[in-house]
């Protein structure tokens, strides 16, 4: 094994128990009936994560547009700023242990890739984060146009980290179909379930890839 590539949310990052500025959040400070709000949010999905709307104020205007209400142009501002700072949040302040597991890897001398698929929104405040500078690739669905688990968007990562797919395992919470992707490519899958275990009920139901319940166990597949 020659390095270690991870998804992001819920695998080096997680929302869970954290303050969320939710779509019905958004759609009542819209006045916007949720179930239209929340039919055009989910439409506009593969758009968003491959970037085809870079900024979050843009999909409020598409929507409002869409269903056909006039906008409030501060309105949308102010809820545009309320939810990228909701998901600086995410990076503000990173997990000890996760930390300390990319640290381990750097040192043992392997490389550390991300793929992750998100939006333009999600991933403000990740370049400023403690996790960043241990990346020797990073691969974003939004800045390159493919999203997981399209098997080019690995390939792409292992060119940046110049390795072999069988020299690379990839580590992620499953989200995506990712695991299969990453299973196509010819690199070895591995469920994170260290975030998953506080709040899926069933999260050891799917036998299908190797499991780590915790951050320390990826050593020990080294």
């Amino acid at each position: 094994m020659k390095a270690v590539v991870f998804d992001l949310f819920e695998t080096l990052v997680t929302e869970w128990g954290r303050q969320k500025y939710t779509t019905f959040e958004i759609s009542s400070d819209l006045n916007v009936e949720y179930e239209k709000f929340k039919r055009e949010w989910d439409s506009l999905r593969s758009d968003r994560y491959l970037g085809k709307m870079r900024e979050t104020i843009q999909v409020y205007r598409y929507i409002l547009e869409n269903i056909g209400i006039k906008r409030d142009e501060e309105l949308l501002i102010r809820i545009s700023q309320k939810r990228d700072e909701c998901k600086r949040k995410c990076f503000q302040e990173s997990e000890p242990q996760i930390l300390e597991m990319l640290l381990s890897i750097k040192e043992k001398g392997y490389k550390i890739g991300l793929i992750s698929n998100c939006s333009a929104e999600e991933i403000k405040g990740f370049k400023e984060s403690k996790l960043y500078p241990f990346f020797d690739a990073v691969v974003l669905s939004c800045d390159v146009g493919m999203v997981k688990p399209d098997t080019e968007i690995y390939k792409l990562c292992l060119s940046m980290l110049n390795e072999q797919p069988s020299d690379c395992c990839f580590i992620g919470d499953g989200g995506s179909n990712e695991l299969n992707g990453a299973r196509n490519v010819g690199m070895l899958p591995l469920r994170a379930l260290w975030f998953i275990k506080h709040f899926v009920k069933d999260f050891h139901s799917d036998k299908t890839y190797p499991t780590l319940l915790e951050t320390t166990e990826v050593m020990s597949l080294m």
